[in-house]
């Protein structure tokens, strides 16, 4: 309790609040009272555990789990375990906009996530479940505390589809961040949280070796909650969701570089605890008639810890917009009323987003902007676009833009009430050319579906909030770290880009007593042609009609 007590004596008020918050809330939270009398559960013959491991790439964990490094995961999956080749992430490939696209079953563009920090126009807010372009760990402990992510989400999640499906389901949702709908949320020992969720936001800006110890330290707690709690509980979970941070979390900022630090991590802490979570499933006589799925958000690619590549660490890019003639929003979630800012930048490591004003509308430099129209075309839009197309190119307004940036994405502007139109690539002058057929002159092998993706992204009810510009670094097109460049602070590791490395994620489907060719019938049945997150929710509610 004292090393608790001693980390909220150096945080900030916001974040020392939301940190005691969380201490006092203990190790689980009631998420839905169930009246006196009623069922508890849905019994299901066939329950459903979702593995939900943050930044675990495809190959990575295939290949360790087929070498028999992971001997936790395979006594999970069983022998009849399918192992898919073709699973995607979202764009962009990060966290927050993986996770509810994994967890609502629709594109960014209709859940209206877009990002780890993401600008909204009708309520002129910088919504910033994970921030990146400034250290504030208020935002994410937020989450837990006044479930933030939740109130974010702008359609139903998996867990209230199932509720629909199934009024007297029991879920159980470990540590995710989105858990809407379900009957608990549990959590790891409260000071390991605090400390923890501190280590993600406020990551270390030295050269320094960094521990995996808090990491470590939280996932172990968390599967040791969900041992606990199926121990004790009378009435078990039909359904739920494990959720694994620290190989993500540790690869930001590991010095052996994501790979080492990943599979590492993998065999020397998650797998051990795995096989406490394995022999409780076991001894409640669950895992021979469970439905497993192990998933991930986004891969990694290694980048240089220093501040000429860490863009973010730059003032290149609000440079870029001042000289184009645009106030920048400052770089904090919320900012006064009557700031007359007319251009907000929001990061996400190999992506940005910038959102404008209509500047007819705020012609003062004092005068504030009003955001519920959309900024002109000609006069806002293709300025900012020629701004950051011609820092690229010999580094006007910004010496240290140019040779950073792969592409410059951009497209009329809609109200934002409206479906927005897809994302083209700004090639100078005014100019843009369609994502497919400027792919065909300029091939990026590395890349994967981008058109779509993008489509995926920016085409929906809420696709303005991918900004009216988004900007593309060099970082998953290029192999050498040394050439790569990423919207955030100083790291080691980052995503968020169409590349494979950032892209290509597991999906594993098990069940003991199936199997591996009709498990592998279905799921491809399910995918279909668009194999990426949004299918994980259409697979779990599709087991009672398959085969309950």
């Amino acid at each position: 309790m004292r090393t608790f007590l001693l980390l909220l004596s150096v945080l900030g008020s916001a974040c020392a609040g939301k940190a005691a918050q969380l201490a006092m809330q203990g190790d689980q939270q009631l998420l839905r009272e169930r009246p006196a009398g009623s069922a508890q559960s849905a019994r299901a013959a066939q329950p459903v555990l979702i593995l939900a491991l943050d930044g675990v790439s495809r190959p990575l964990l295939y290949d360790m789990i087929r070498r028999g490094e992971l001997p936790s995961f395979s006594a999970l999956l069983g022998e009849e375990a399918y192992f898919d080749d073709s699973f995607l992430s979202a764009l962009p490939s990060t966290t927050m906009p993986a996770w509810v696209t994994t967890m609502t079953g629709v594109d960014p563009a209709e859940h209206g996530v877009t990002g780890n920090e993401y600008f909204v126009r009708e309520t002129q807010t910088l919504a910033c479940p994970a921030p990146v372009s400034f250290q504030d760990s208020a935002p994410t402990l937020s989450i837990y505390t006044d479930h933030y992510l939740d109130k974010l989400v702008e359609v139903p999640t998996l867990y209230e589809r199932l509720r629909k499906q199934q009024p007297d389901i029991q879920i159980w949702v470990s540590m995710n961040h989105l858990f809407r709908g379900a009957d608990k949320l549990l959590m790891a020992k409260r000071s390991l949280i605090a400390k923890a969720m501190i280590g993600l936001i406020d990551v270390p800006k030295s050269k320094a070796k960094t521990s995996r110890k808090v990491f470590a330290n939280l996932d172990v707690a968390a599967i040791d909650s969900v041992v606990d709690h199926l121990a004790k509980e009378t009435t078990k979970p039909d359904v739920m969701t494990v959720y694994i941070s620290g190989a993500d979390l540790y690869a930001h900022i590991a010095e052996e570089g994501p790979e080492s630090a990943r599979r590492e991590y993998l065999r020397e802490v998650v797998d051990p605890a795995l096989a406490k979570l394995v022999a409780e499933l076991r001894a409640q006589r669950m895992l021979d008639r469970m439905w497993t799925f192990v998933v991930a958000d986004h891969g990694h690619t290694a980048v240089v810890h220093d501040a000429p590549h860490a863009l973010g660490a730059q003032d290149g890019p609000p440079s870029v917009l001042a000289g184009a003639g645009f106030a920048v929003r400052p770089f904090k979630q919320d900012v006064d009323a009557n700031d007359p800012y007319s251009a907000v930048l929001a990061y996400g490591g190999a992506t940005a987003y910038v959102y404008l004003a209509d500047r007819s509308q705020c012609a003062s430099p004092k005068q504030p902007c009003s955001w519920k129209l959309p900024p002109r075309y000609q006069e806002d839009v293709l300025v900012a676009a020629e701004a950051f197309y011609r820092a690229n190119l010999d580094g006007t307004n910004a010496p240290e833009m140019k040779g950073t940036l792969d592409l410059v994405l951009t497209r009329k502007p809609r109200p934002f009430a409206e479906t927005d139109l897809p994302f083209e690539v700004y090639v100078g002058d005014g100019k843009t050319v369609p994502v497919d057929d400027y792919l065909r002159e300029h091939p990026h092998p590395t890349y994967v579906r981008l058109a779509e993706r993008l489509r995926g992204l920016a085409v929906g009810a809420h696709g303005e909030r991918a900004g009216d510009i988004m900007l593309l670094t060099h970082n998953g097109d290029r192999d050498d770290k040394e050439r790569r460049f990423y919207f955030a602070a100083e790291y080691r590791s980052w995503h968020g880009s169409p590349s494979r490395d950032d892209s290509e994620i597991p999906l594993i489907v098990a069940n003991h007593a199936r199997r591996k060719d009709e498990i592998a019938s279905w799921v491809k049945h399910v995918l279909g042609d668009d194999p990426d997150q949004r299918k994980v929710t259409d697979l779990v509610l599709g087991i009672q009609a398959q085969w309950q």
